[in-house]
């Protein structure tokens, strides 16, 4: 593999590191949502968390959109599966001078996709370790890839938070996770944080709780 010197060179080993989701601080990387395992099962069942996901709707509407992040998951894929810790340098490099452009030290994993293996995980971990001054966030709905990375590498680096799904929509939070998320409908009570984007514009806004590890489950409104 040759070195990192430029942005071109990192994005076409690894795939792209996004900026583009102006509702969220800093960056983001994104993968085919046609790829995901769990998510793929949920998304043909009824009133999961799946069942209206906005990414495949996304990659239908917008051919672009769907080369984009079909690209990302061959690449990342491809590229973890022969060197790990040269994808983990790569996104590396395009995090680090995506926080420089946005001023913003936080990354969110999968904006759309998910998790397809431990080995991916491990990668991941990999470019948090590299990045101690940027907060990781990863959504999953793939508890089973987290709870055998943890039985195999142990516990997830402090800059990392990896925020294991519910299912279905109005389900409590899955138990065994440090971290969860869950979705809650309009006449339902949340479970610990309610998500305030809805309330501000669909926007993070201030907020960092998906990022924080002193936040242990995060519950967002069904819209």
């Amino acid at each position: 593999m040759t070195n990192l010197f430029t942005l071109k060179a990192a994005k076409e080993q690894a795939g792209e590191v996004s900026t583009r989701n102006s509702k969220m601080p800093g960056s983001s990387f994104a993968i085919s949502a046609k790829h995901c395992q769990v998510g793929g099962k949920l998304a043909q069942v009824a009133g999961s968390t799946c069942s209206r996901c906005y990414a495949l709707k996304l990659q239908k509407m917008r051919p672009s959109v769907d080369m984009g992040w079909t690209n990302n998951y061959m690449k990342a894929t491809r590229l973890i599966s022969e060197n790990p810790a040269q994808w983990a340098r790569a996104i590396v490099f395009q995090i680090n001078k995506a926080a420089e452009k946005t001023g913003e030290r936080f990354h969110r994993w999968f904006d759309s996709g998910d998790l397809q293996s431990v080995d991916m995980l491990r990668a991941i971990v990999m470019a948090a370790e590299l990045s101690p001054d940027v907060a990781h966030w990863l959504p999953t709905r793939e508890a089973g890839i987290v709870k055998k990375y943890r039985a195999t590498y142990g516990e997830f680096p402090s800059n990392l938070v990896v925020r294991v799904s519910a299912t279905m929509i109005g389900d409590k939070p899955i138990s065994g996770h440090a971290h969860t998320s869950t979705v809650h409908r309009k006449a339902e009570s949340p479970a610990g944080h309610a998500c305030p984007a809805s309330q501000q514009g669909n926007a993070c806004g201030a907020c960092r709780a998906c990022w924080s590890h002193d936040v242990p489950n995060v519950s967002y409104p069904l819209h």
